[in-house]
């Protein structure tokens, strides 16, 4: 059976490692490389890391030739959350374009992400060399963003702003308790605009910048808020205003609280569902 694909969009830093040269055994050495803890890695961090990187090696048997997109992701992710040479990061960017939908995912996965914004030039550099994606260096500017796209004006700036504090937040040392309070206040103002609108605020209403910024605030909260936006969210994909990326990481964060297992194998240290489980619970949902 084909290997499944590791999701991990917001992974937790691998190792602490120099530059590497192109030229080198690049995956060699990050399935090899010692963990080395440098002063803005967190214990937590560490472990999880530690977990992520012997999955890696699990799933790759060690080979680079069995390295797919997703792994070459998660690379990067991880030397971009643990402040290593860009040009580390840039590499496993690069390996990742050259497996089998690479270019597609990089793309897909741009909006997930704050590599991308902290490093736009060069990710977009990447996807232009893909050929078609036809990505441009043009600064973002929300005022022409949401009149080429005939958004809601007050909908997209406020989703926008929700985004960046969350963001802004979370890449903070803060305690449990903080977090768990931006997490409740947020779902308030998701709450609300549910309410007001009925619809998840997607693609149509916000474009495809911010179709995922009410997914993230729902994925970041309670076991039973998650369950009950769930039907919204799958909703939502089947009428194309969300990617079904974001569905699959719900689904995953839900079964991995309530089991102990996941289906797609989004969630670090969690265990994959058997067979027949995963197979009737994508049948269930109706996303593969």
């Amino acid at each position: 059976m084909q290997r499944i694909f590791k999701i991990t969009l917001f992974l937790i830093p691998l190792l602490g490692i120099s530059q590497i040269q192109e030229g080198s055994d690049f995956e060699t050495e990050i399935l090899t490389m010692d963990i080395v803890q440098r002063d803005n890695v967190t214990d937590y961090d560490m472990a999880v890391a530690k977990a992520s990187l012997e999955s890696t090696q699990r799933a790759t048997g060690g080979k680079v030739e069995n390295f797919n997109a997703l792994d070459y992701w998660n690379i990067a992710i991880a030397l971009y959350r643990l402040n290593e040479p860009k040009e580390n990061i840039q590499l496993a960017l690069e390996k990742m374009t050259q497996k089998e939908k690479g270019c597609q995912i990089l793309e897909e996965l741009k909006h997930y992400t704050s590599l991308y914004t902290d490093f736009q030039i060069t990710y977009d550099k990447i996807l232009q060399a893909c050929g078609p994606l036809n990505v441009t260096n043009t600064p973002f500017d929300i005022d022409t963003y949401i009149e080429q796209n005939n958004l809601d004006d007050a909908l997209t700036r406020r989703m926008a702003q929700l985004g960046k504090d969350d963001k802004s937040v979370r890449k903070q040392p803060v305690s449990d308790q903080i977090m768990i309070a931006m997490s409740r206040q947020n779902m308030k103002v998701i709450d609300s605009l549910f309410q007001i609108h009925g619809v998840y605020i997607g693609k149509s209403m916000v474009g495809d910048k911010y179709a995922h910024i009410m997914w993230l605030m729902v994925q970041h909260s309670d076991i039973e808020t998650m369950k009950r936006y769930l039907p919204v969210v799958l909703n939502a994909v089947k009428k194309e205003e969300l990617k079904p990326i974001p569905a699959k990481l719900l689904i995953d964060r839900i079964y991995g609280v309530e089991f102990g297992y996941q289906i797609f194998g989004s969630q670090p240290g969690v265990n994959m569902a058997p067979e027949n489980i995963r197979e009737e619970v994508m049948s269930k949902f109706g996303i593969e």
